[in-house]
């Protein structure tokens, strides 16, 4: 274990130290944390563009991770946060800086699946483990063993919606983004549905930079369609539910992707997002004792609640920590301790383990609804 590595180095370190200092009175005022080891991750994610909220969301989570995993004075931990602006070559050309930096133990990023997946084969063919803390198509892990992910993966979220949108209504409109991961999104949904009885009316893909879907909402009002589920980000996801009640689309429900768990939807849809139900796997109510201590740390340095985005990059870090300290500290050792660990600390899913695809095993949801302005934990039902 790395543990004993360290111990033994400190020892040996320790002893130099004391010879040096005997022999050399000019580094009497040196820091005595200079010579401590810093272990440094990369992060590939939007802090600027049409995603910064969620780069934001990251950075908030990180920063109490590592405010935590510093506290003690032993292994200093460090990221080196890469704007990739949400986009593809970006988040590739970030790939390549940190794969040939030697510092860099590991690589967390980017956040929509699209743009990691472009950057996953420098990645794998590096040997340097990334983890996609928010990657939740079902094929971003299948580049190789060096590829994680501890997000809820498309093909059981999207089963879980459908089932859920089900219980909300009989015909569903269904919007979903243009992209990959919305197509993969709307497949899954459609084949859930297909089971479970609910009958796709009307389904449309938009466009992240569309600002106008009023044309589009007319039709699915014409559809007879009794729930409308958005497989869309917040931004996209406000505008629509927005644009729903001006065509007069006020007598269905309305149902969202996780993602769309964010305070920031809340602030851009306003009265709009009253009624709108989502899944999340992360809830800052919940009664864990981990959940509640996240909680609580969170609120009292930032004054706010945490969202899933924050949670999972507070969990993605920790999860690195934990890999790094049970390891040799190599890139392999550190993918090894992921790959083999049992008890992996987190405060979404408890202690965690990923399976032969590299996903976390027996992920759980809670229904969310917004009342009031707030989420609120709520199944969905036709009441």
């Amino acid at each position: 274990m790395r543990k004993v590595i360290r111990k033994a180095a400190a020892v040996a370190a320790s002893i130099l130290t004391l010879a040096a200092m005997t022999a050399c009175s000019q580094n009497a005022g040196a820091d005595p944390n200079a010579s401590g080891e810093t272990v440094t991750f990369g992060v590939s994610g939007p802090l600027t563009g049409d995603q910064a909220q969620y780069g934001k969301d990251w950075r908030a989570g990180f920063d109490l991770a590592l405010e935590e995993l510093n506290a003690d004075g032993g292994t200093q931990y460090a990221i080196d946060f890469q704007d990739s602006q949400g986009q593809a070559a970006q988040a590739t050309n970030i790939a390549q800086k940190f794969v040939s930096d030697d510092k860099i133990r590991a690589v967390m990023g980017d956040f929509s699946s699209a743009t990691s997946m472009v950057a996953s084969p420098v990645y794998q063919r590096s040997g340097l483990l990334q983890l996609g803390i928010t990657n939740s198509h079902p094929d971003f892990t299948t580049t190789g063993d060096f590829i994680f992910s501890p997000s809820i993966t498309q093909d059981v979220e999207g089963r879980v919606m459908a089932d859920g949108a089900k219980k909300l209504g009989d015909k569903a409109a269904v919007f979903y983004l243009n992209t990959d991961w919305g197509k993969a999104a709307y497949g899954v949904f459609e084949d859930q549905s297909k089971s479970n009885g609910l009958d796709i009316v009307y389904s449309s893909p938009v466009e992240e930079t569309s600002t106008d879907f009023k044309p589009l909402l007319l039709r699915a009002k014409e559809s007879g369609a009794d729930v409308i589920q958005f497989l869309t980000y917040y931004k996209t996801t406000a505008l629509l539910v927005q644009q729903a009640t001006d065509v007069g689309l006020t007598d269905v429900a309305l149902s969202a992707v996780g993602s769309n768990y964010s305070s920031e939807f809340l602030e851009l849809a306003g009265d709009a997002a009253e009624g709108v139900y989502l899944e999340t796997s992360f809830f800052p109510g919940s009664d864990s004792a981990d959940v509640k201590n996240f909680v609580d740390g969170f609120t009292a340095k930032y004054d706010r609640q945490p969202n899933v985005f924050s949670a999972y990059a507070y969990d993605g870090l920790k999860e690195l920590a934990w890999a790094d300290e049970n390891s040799d500290g190599t890139r392999e050792g550190i993918r090894n301790a992921l790959r083999d660990g049992t008890d992996i600390p987190t405060v979404i899913y408890g202690p965690a383990k990923y399976n032969d695809e590299r996903r976390i095993e027996n992920p759980t949801f809670t229904w969310l609804v917004v009342k009031d302005g707030e989420f609120v934990a709520q199944d969905p039902s036709r009441s």
